[in-house]
């Protein structure tokens, strides 16, 4: 009796916390509905584009027709229907209406997607958004709103099935089924599908229903002419929510046909229940197959959506690779639309993920026999989904969870068991320490990672609340204004933080593209090191959104992509361009015209150290105030010229820019030629240099008539651009005569 009651009282706290759990997802999803912008999700313009469509005329969506691009629903349409019938019943129901979708169907042209991380400030908005208007309650807006609800309220069923699941396969365990309800209700990429417009949203809690049955069924080793005709029904509603749901009958036909091998009496009665269960189900799918065949001679459908998805090269094997596992263990975990959370997010999940696989080794002999069952059946059916996954994945790149997720509940149940058996040892509070820690990362992801990618630059009323470290008075023509910059270079990256402090001084109804470059600032040379393009605030903020007078701090945190170029000084300048026609804006800086680009400032960017030949090398270098070396140094006649090349080695940072002076004497000491300039044709200039460089540089000398090679000697050194003063040239503790080192003769 004892135990009994200590058993119910475990039960009703355990119901009590999958109930709380299941509030708390509710919330969530609430919030990642708010958080994320709309059409964020993958492909959600589409999934809403074929809901609309059936809602206004009752029928089904073709692609290639007329409607096909207005509606915007592109491969979708070879989707089968069933969350798309049942969601076009809520919008007729609530008589929901998105004349204005048009105004949402407007693609950031400069979006750069990718496993980068988070503090690398890319375009990251796939649409244009508003985010003075994004929250109005009204047309497009409303409806996908109330649409991902209705998708959230549909995950709820996985949430309360995976509980369920848990509890089904593990009794006698109430610890397991709420981490494996907290695996799946806090998972942040399931949050994200689950508060967007997807068909995984009844897929997935379909698939979980179809799992219990099946454990179910198993466990009891019954299946009634009613069950038979109950699966098949659900089933069918499986493969009509996507073509993947059909291997839920794949996993009932794998059971039944074990099941008949196991009893002993009956066999053929069983064999004839069982075979209800694919003769409903295609019963009820066989006018969806026959179309299908009709249209496409396909009748899954899924050669028509290889046919316009984007499709490898060659088909590849992505269990056997590496990156494309790492790819989905992320995406598994936690993807933000277009990237992924910082790596310190995925340690906690390998952690985790491995403590649970330890735990299933460690505990496996000590499992009772029915929960080994359980094991292999979530087993076999994970990896049902992994090979369908392997496969799609070889033909289309797809390294994305969704397509894993009606196996989530399974997966969560298994590491919930073994998260269970290591807290079984001296790790007792280990359970309930993971549902904290999960619910944890969950907060962190919507409270700050998520509104912290998806936000529009800070905006301030006036001018005077900013104050640039490099304040501007420039403007491009009419309309924008900008009054000022920080900036920052780390070399280590290398990575460039900017922040631009924008103006408007007049409405825009065009969203221009801002052009970031780095040049060279060699007056005539028209080298680009780096092209960085597009909408302000990460194509969070575009310039038709701006309003007069607001000043948008406009922040950018970019890693600049590998180079052969040698360590030197780039320009960083500013363009504004229209999309269309590629037409800059022209540009003032203090009330005078300067072209189409603004200048910001010299970065020194690092690269490869330059060439210097060993025969060139000076011997016992000399040294310019113990801060410059001249470690090579070579002279080569080309016509009437001569050509000097110089290594220079920096010892110590010069606070000022120096010149380099080369001079071409006679034997008595005349000057007969000058080749003054700074270095590397002021590519590289001397404030910008850093203990360790090594700057090549090349001057030109006019040889005069007269005297040859021979009978002349070069100095070169360096002196002050304001006032001609040299530095010390020294040749160890000995002076050089005039601060001049001698490069020839040799």
């Amino acid at each position: 009796m004892g135990y009994g009651i200590s058993h119910t009282m475990k039960m009703c706290k355990s119901l009590a916390g999958a109930g709380f759990i299941l509030l708390v997802y509710l919330a969530l999803g609430l919030a990642y509905n708010l958080v994320v912008p709309p059409f964020e999700r993958l492909d959600e313009d589409r999934h809403l584009g074929v809901i609309r469509y059936i809602a206004d005329t009752g029928r089904l969506p073709t692609p290639g027709t007329a409607t096909a691009q207005s509606y915007h629903y592109r491969h979708e349409a070879f989707q089968p229907p069933a969350y798309y019938l049942l969601a076009a019943g809520v919008v007729r129901l609530l008589g929901l209406q998105a004349e204005d979708a048009d105004a949402f169907w407007r693609f950031n042209p400069r979006l750069v997607c990718g496993p980068r991380a988070p503090d690398l400030y890319d375009n990251r908005a796939v649409f244009y958004h508003n985010p003075n208007t994004i929250f109005q309650g009204q047309g497009t807006l409303l409806m996908r709103f109330v649409l991902a609800m209705w998708s959230t309220l549909l995950q709820a069923i996985t949430v309360v099935g995976t509980f369920a699941l848990a509890r089904l396969a593990f009794p006698r365990r109430p610890m397991v089924g709420l981490v494996a309800t907290a695996l799946v209700a806090f998972n942040s990429r399931f949050l994200l599908l689950a508060s967007g417009v997807s068909n995984d949203n009844l897929l997935i809690p379909l698939a979980t229903l179809g799992l219990y049955l099946t454990l179910q069924t198993w466990q009891t080793g019954r299946l009634s002419a009613r069950r038979a005709v109950g699966l098949g029904v659900l089933v069918a509603f499986t493969g009509l929510s996507k073509v993947s749901g059909w291997l839920l009958l794949g996993l009932l036909g794998l059971v039944t046909l074990l099941l008949i091998f196991r009893v002993r009496q009956g066999r053929w009665r069983l064999s004839v229940t069982a075979a209800l269960i694919p003769i409903v189900a295609l019963s009820l799918t066989g006018w969806w197959l026959c179309r299908n065949w009709q249209l496409y001679g396909d009748p899954l459908a899924v050669q028509p959506i290889w046919a316009v998805a984007s499709t490898r090269a060659s088909p590849i094997q992505p269990l056997l690779a590496p990156h494309e596992l790492w790819l989905m263990f992320r995406s598994f975990w936690g993807e933000i639309p277009c990237s992924f959370y910082p790596t310190v997010f995925y340690v906690f999940y390998i952690i985790l993920t491995a403590a649970a696989c330890g735990g299933l080794a460690w505990g496996w002999r000590r499992f009772e026999p029915a929960e080994r069952e359980a094991v292999i059946l979530f087993v076999i059916w994970f990896i049902m989904l992994l090979v369908s996954w392997a496969r799609w994945d070889a033909v289309t790149p797809a390294p994305t969870a969704r397509l894993l997720y009606p196996a989530l509940p399974a997966l969560a149940s298994l590491m919930a068991l073994g998260i269970d058996q290591l807290a079984a040892g001296r790790f007792k509070m280990l359970s309930r320490i993971t549902i904290a820690l999960l619910a944890l990362l969950a907060w962190w992801s919507v409270v700050r990672i998520l509104p912290a990618f998806f936000a529009p630059p800070p905006r301030y009323s006036n001018a005077s609340a900013v104050q640039p470290q490099y304040p501007l008075n420039a403007r491009w023509e009419q309309a924008l204004g900008l009054l000022g910059y920080d900036v920052a270079m780390d070399d280590q990256g290398p990575t460039l933080d900017l922040t631009l402090y924008w103006q408007p001084l007049a409405p825009m109804t065009d969203d221009y593209v801002l052009s970031l470059q780095l040049v060279s600032p060699v007056a005539g040379d028209m080298t680009l090191r780096w092209n960085y393009n597009s909408w302000p605030g990460h194509g969070n903020y575009p310039t038709s959104a701006w309003r007069p007078g607001e000043v948008i701090a406009d922040r950018y945190r970019l890693q600049l992509p590998d180079s052969d170029s040698v360590t030197q000084a780039w320009q960083l300048q500013a363009i504004f361009y229209h999309p269309e026609t590629s037409e800059r804006l022209l540009v003032q800086a203090d009330e005078q015209p300067i072209g189409d680009a603004l200048p910001l400032t010299l970065l020194r960017v690092r690269g490869k150290t330059p060439d210097c030949p060993a025969e060139t090398a000076t011997s016992r270098p000399p040294t310019l105030d113990n801060a410059v070396a001249l470690t090579h140094a070579s002279v080569t006649q080309q016509g009437d010229e001569l050509m000097v090349t110089l290594c220079w080695a920096s010892r110590r940072p010069l606070a000022e820019d120096y010149a380099v002076f080369v001079h071409l004497y006679d034997n008595q000491g005349a000057l007969l030629s000058v080749g003054d300039g700074p270095p590397m044709d002021d590519a590289f200039p001397t404030h910008l240099w850093q203990t360790g460089d090594v700057v090549s540089d090349r001057h030109r000398l006019a040889l005069p008539p007269g005297p040859s090679l021979a009978q002349a000697r070069i100095g070169v050194g360096l002196y002050r651009l304001e006032d001609g003063t040299r530095l010390t040239a020294l040749q160890g503790a000995e002076r050089l005569p005039n601060d001049t080192i001698v490069i020839w003769p040799r």
